[in-house]
């Protein structure tokens, strides 16, 4: 069980950066590269506690005709010109798609950026702290929404590796909580979150 100021201070401990990621992104540097300038993003890693126990929140995308069709990933998407900054782009994003209000949940810290290669995106993390779990009412840009609790995420018995299909690649190390698997840039941001959360 999660105490909410010790969970607090874990989240704020030194990042371990690019180390975190390093199990999660084989193959990433030799499939994409790009000399185009970045797009910046930013997603909301929204925790909160439940009966005595912390989640987290995770969307599936619907299936379409692009790079993340169907893709387990935080709510979250491209900086708008009229966002002041990355931080309202994750609570806007977050808002449009889950109705979660601009202004709900703490802003504890930021996670290490994420370049996601394939659409070129330079992806700004930030975790949101709820005491309870947000009201929320996914929008066409949400296919399904997953909570996960945090003692999943420290679970060594959830990282596994998968197969994908397009791009075909095989044996990706991937995260996998109760029907979704977690590969790519998502599963970046959660090692190094879990790497955080570790006692």
């Amino acid at each position: 069980m999660w105490h909410e100021d010790y969970l607090i201070e874990q989240l704020n401990r030194e990042l371990p950066g690019e180390q975190a990621h390093q199990n999660f992104y084989p193959y990433r540097n030799q499939l994409f590269n790009t000399e185009s300038e970045k797009k910046s993003a930013a997603v909301g890693v929204h925790i909160y506690q439940r009966n005595n126990h912390y989640f987290f929140i995770l969307i599936k995308r619907p299936s379409y005709h692009g790079f993340h069709s169907g893709q387990i990933a935080f709510p979250g998407g491209k900086k708008d010109v009229s966002d002041a900054d990355l931080v309202y782009t994750a609570r806007r994003e977050s808002s449009e798609e889950l109705g979660i209000p601009l202004k709900n949940g703490k802003l504890i810290r930021s996670l290490t950026p994420v370049y996601i290669p394939v659409s070129n995106f330079d992806v700004q993390p930030y975790i949101f702290l709820h005491p309870k779990m947000p009201e929320m009412k996914k929008n066409h840009e949400v296919d399904e929404i997953f909570e996960v609790a945090l003692d999943e995420l420290l679970n060594e018995s959830n990282v596994c590796k998968i197969n994908i299909r397009a791009p075909k690649l095989n044996d990706i190390p991937a995260f996998r909580f109760q029907n979704c698997e977690v590969w790519g840039a998502t599963a970046l941001i959660l090692s190094e979150l879990k790497e955080l959360l570790k006692r």
